[in-house]
């Protein structure tokens, strides 16, 4: 019975992860319309590197594939759209940004690292 009760308590506290990522992911990149050029003040790109570090831990874990698709309808962009501009902004090579490791602005294609 302990364990049921563990497993309901985890598969709850994850979900609320998931919600909690992707409220953060959409916050971190609020009012912006092309992330790829957009600029980014250092406390934005910390955030946004300690977000994408919490992604790829918990997509170690889990299958990710359904949550990076999730727009709420088409009424807020995916976060496999907002990865995937990261990803691109990571291809420009923005000089300022040379010294900001790889996972936050991961330069190949990531998706794989969201599907099992």
């Amino acid at each position: 019975m302990e364990a049921t009760s563990l497993s309901n308590t985890n598969s709850t506290k994850i979900l609320e992860l998931e919600d909690e990522l992707s409220s953060s992911l959409r916050d971190a990149v609020a009012g912006r319309d092309e992330i790829e050029v957009t600029s980014f003040t250092e406390d934005e790109v910390l955030s946004l590197g300690a977000l994408c570090t919490r992604l790829a831990v918990l997509a170690g874990t889990r299958d990710m594939s359904a949550w990076i698709e999730e727009d709420e309808g088409g009424k807020q962009s995916s976060a496999w759209d907002i990865i995937s501009a990261l990803i691109e902004r990571g291809r420009l090579g923005y000089k300022e940004e040379e010294t900001v490791p790889s996972h936050i602005f991961p330069t190949g294609n990531s998706y794989s690292l969201f599907s099992r």
